[in-house]
């Protein structure tokens, strides 16, 4: 009688994995009614009082930084920060290859070109010395991404800024909560960018937000988000080229509701990343990235688990996945794919540039996979991860037979 579940046994999570999201409760419902009956839903100007001005402060202050402009999305946000930078069209801006297309379509949708390049084989980070060598007389920014929430190196990227003169935008998609040194990440350089899009560790359903410590690069992006109105126009004065990229006093509402919640729930996760790092440490070919202690806070979108098929008998990636979803575990490969490999890339309908990235291909293609960051707000399903794992390793006989179908 075969014991995995993908060739007929009983999965590990027979009762199912328990998923919760957003966890939610009458703070959020009393909210919501309360900017319901206030007829304000949207913040058109630059009211102190407004649920997205309180809700920019409070971000800020929470992630370390002088200043934040609340916008729609995370994607608009990208856009906003390149633009204050004064990246347009022909300007290059380079970027990660293993990240969400949506960092290198900001990229695009400012009429700039992507340059993807390689991320660090451990960490699957940007690689500073890859982004240094895509470096050219057309370049305008940096961008790197706090991937998984697993932070960049931002030591060495802060050095590359500094010698170099180039901005770094940090896409803290993936990171709300991550530290660095003690300091939460994305204004260590010089922005940083947020999407509140459902799955994100905090969520309005949508919504975005910059951050800066620069009160010049905070005024560009608030008249880029406001149709072009600096903060303290006129009503129909327009300065600049801007876009109405604001966020909605529902979306600043729900937020500020969560984000009371969101360093407990930081740290259920790190707990939850904790026993599965001491529970793989025990199975030979399954490891998490790679530990750094200058990472002082760790918050999460994926949780990666780095697949090593030479200490499988060399059976691909793919088969171990299969197996472990079959045992009821929710998982994947993430993106799948370098952002470059998307067809609106490869097909050459976006123009951009690649660099050499062997550790992207190989990564996406082999080695990662990735379960999302709210199993990880239940020790249990925690557990039971590590549970499927160290069955499957047990009955590496029954993966061979499964591998060759």
């Amino acid at each position: 009688m075969p014991k995995l579940a993908a060739l007929g046994g009983t999965p590990v999570a027979e009762n199912g994995i328990r998923i919760e999201w957003p966890e939610i409760g009458p703070k959020e419902r009393e909210a919501v009614l309360a900017t319901l009956e206030r007829r304000e839903w949207c913040r058109l100007w630059s009211a102190e009082d407004s649920e997205a001005s309180k809700f920019e402060r409070e971000w800020a202050r929470y992630h370390d930084a002088r200043h934040c402009v609340a916008v729609a999305n995370g994607t608009v946000a990208l856009m906003c920060a390149f633009r204050a930078l004064g990246v347009w069209h022909g300007d290059e801006v380079i970027v990660p290859s293993v990240t969400f297309v949506a960092t290198a379509d900001a990229v695009g949708l400012c009429g700039a070109i992507p340059v993807f390049v390689d991320v660090d084989p451990d960490t699957y980070q940007i690689d500073p010395a890859a982004a240094e060598s895509a470096i050219t007389d057309r370049t305008k920014a940096i961008c790197v991404v706090h991937y998984a929430g697993y932070p960049a190196d931002l030591d060495r990227l802060k050095e590359l800024s500094d010698r170099t003169g180039l901005p770094v935008v940090e896409d803290c998609a993936h990171a709300h909560g991550t530290e660095w040194r003690g300091r939460k990440v994305g204004a260590h350089i010089t922005l940083g960018c947020f999407s509140f899009q459902q799955s994100k560790s905090l969520t309005a359903g949508e919504g975005g937000a910059v951050i800066t410590d620069s009160q010049d690069l905070a005024d560009r992006v608030w008249a880029i988000h406001n149709v072009g109105r600096t903060r303290d126009a006129a009503r129909y004065t327009h300065s600049s080229l801007g876009g109405n990229f604001r966020m909605s006093e529902w979306e600043a509402t729900i937020l500020r509701c969560q984000m009371v919640r969101l360093q407990e729930q930081t740290e259920r996760r790190m707990r939850s990343a904790e026993l599965i790092a001491e529970g793989l440490a025990q199975i030979d070919g399954l490891s998490l990235l790679k530990p750094d202690s200058r990472i002082t806070q760790r918050g999460f979108y994926f949780l990666i688990i780095r697949y090593d098929a030479t200490k499988w008998d060399g059976i691909h990636r793919d088969v171990f996945l299969r197996a472990l979803q079959a045992e009821g575990i929710p998982c994947g490969t993430a993106y799948g794919w370098p952002v470059y490999k998307n067809p609106s890339y490869a097909s050459g309908g976006v123009p951009h540039r690649v660099m050499d990235c062997p550790n992207a291909e190989r990564i996406t293609a082999e080695e990662q996979i990735a379960t999302w960051n709210h199993l990880l707000l239940h020790v249990r399903n925690a557990i039971l991860l590590v549970e499927a794992c160290a069955k499957i390793r047990e009955n590496i006989d029954e993966l061979r037979r499964l591998a060759q179908g």
